[in-house]
């Protein structure tokens, strides 16, 4: 088959399921979500247009999901417009697969990574249930432990092209197709309200209650139960004014790879993760976790000090390949025996608060709908639990005394192919009626210093923190 008829099949697949309709190009998606938010379960996934980054060229924009998927312990509501609410019981992801049904002959196009399917995000504690692990906390942050939906159009914005498309699949109800057309024929500029803390971040431990939980998992590791347990202390404060706003300023700062924006009525999820959980893209899998950081330095000179002793540190990179040899199990579970390989080992990255150690871990899947299983057996990131997994989870679960929520899960799309990327949703902060929440943590090993380990926390955050004393 010559280039011009494989082009010509393309296209005509392509037009089998969705239309695509150009729109103009916008070097941020802030106006283009704003014409959009006051739909329901609106959601921005932003990479920050930083052409210094591969992960940075598309961001996506959806709103009024076919069907919302919300599941809060073992019990998932499945809510279709116009249809009762139904409650199901088992394990979430497992209905995720039962209600998405992929699609085997979807077209694909690289220049189109995502044409509707499934946004939304996998909270920490979701699997405990089917793992085992008791949930003894109370829930003070009344988010779902997940919240899927599924879009049949998006707004997709191509950096590298300069291009900005709507992709309405033909299954969008046609009510929904003209209610956006609509709203991007309007030319009126919307507006978002300001934020503002009306108090101080007050963490869930003191420092005196930080060293003694940090001793707890020094004493698990010497005794052999673990060799490394990730540790979080949770910030909250009151707060008044619109989330976007803050979501906004703080990317700004930010420009995160994975960042992403979440609206339900009184709760919005506000992500500024530089780590990436999972990426399928043709049945090739890669994950990537961070493990080893470093603060930046206004001082060129001290800034490269940090990044050099982060590079030199054996304690880093022993603590990185703990988790790289755990991604690699977990991997080796699902993909084909024999694919599973570490193509970049102790990658450097630089962000705007801190260096990273990246590594990648790389694999291939059989079959499309691998992918559900593919995220059941990586879910959480070990990146954010350590190893063992379960007993470092287990560990996590009687030190902490809050839930993590959001926090340390994911942020995932998932399309009609099986083609999926999501995010380990550090960095990120939760908005709940007039309190924002914000987390920092680390990897504890048998090295570690106590103190070091509780400045950690707060230099991956304090940037956030710190931003949003200031009102705009």
């Amino acid at each position: 088959m010559n280039n011009n008829n494989r082009t010509e099949n393309n296209d005509q697949a392509e037009q089998d399921y969705f239309s695509i309709d150009s729109l103009p190009y916008q070097s941020t998606p802030y106006p283009l979500y704003k014409k959009i938010r006051h739909l329901p379960l609106p959601v921005l996934l932003a990479s920050g247009n930083d052409r210094d980054r591969k992960d940075s060229r598309f961001e996506f924009i959806s709103a009024k999901p076919d069907k919302v998927l919300r599941t809060t312990g073992t019990t998932t509501s499945i809510e279709t417009p116009g249809h009762k609410t139904v409650e199901v019981q088992g394990n979430p992801l497992d209905i995720l697969s039962q209600e998405f049904t992929l699609e085997s002959d979807s077209p694909q196009n690289n220049d189109l990574p995502f044409t509707g399917g499934a946004i939304g995000y996998l909270g920490y504690e979701l699997l405990h249930p089917w793992l085992s692990i008791k949930q003894d906390h109370k829930r003070d942050i009344d988010m779902p432990d997940m919240l899927i939906g599924i879009y049949s159009w998006v707004i997709i914005i191509d950096h590298l092209r300069k291009k900005c498309s709507l992709v309405i699949r033909h299954t969008c109800p046609e009510a929904t197709r003209k209610k956006i057309q609509e709203i991007l024929a309007d030319e009126a500029e919307k507006n978002s309200g300001s934020f503002s803390m009306t108090g101080d971040f007050v963490s869930n431990f003191s420092r005196e209650e930080y060293q003694h939980a940090y001793q707890q998992i020094i004493d698990y590791i010497l005794a052999g139960d673990c060799y490394q347990v990730n540790l979080t202390q949770r910030f909250t404060a009151p707060c008044e004014g619109d989330p976007y706003t803050a979501f906004t300023r703080l990317q700004t700062i930010a420009k995160a790879p994975f960042a992403a924006f979440m609206e339900d009525d009184s709760q919005a999820v506000l992500s500024f993760s530089p780590e990436r959980f999972v990426q399928v893209k043709n049945k090739e899998v890669m994950t990537q976790p961070i493990k080893g950081t470093r603060p930046r330095n206004d001082d060129p000179e001290i800034d490269l000090h940090n990044r050099n002793d982060l590079e030199k540190s054996l304690k880093d990179r022993a603590e990185n390949l703990m988790i790289v040899d755990l991604l690699r199990n977990d991997l080796g579970k699902i993909c084909k025996t024999g694919s599973v390989a570490v193509t970049n080992l102790f990658e450097t990255q630089s962000f705007i608060n801190v260096h990273h150690l990246v590594s990648t871990i790389t694999g291939s899947l059989e079959d499309s709908k691998d992918v559900f299983a593919l995220i059941k057996a990586c879910f959480p990131g070990g990146s954010i639990t350590g190893t063992p997994k379960i007993r470092a989870m287990e560990i996590i679960n009687e030190l902490e005394n809050v839930m993590r929520s959001v926090y340390c899960g994911a942020f995932v799309w998932l399309d009609f192919s099986g083609n999926m990327d999501s995010n380990i949703c550090i960095r990120t902060l939760v908005k709940e009626n007039d309190r924002i929440h914000c987390w920092g943590g680390g990897g504890i090993v048998a090295d570690s210093v106590g103190d070091q380990e509780y400045q950690e926390s707060l230099d991956k955050i304090n940037l956030f923190m710190n931003a949003l004393k200031s009102d705009f």
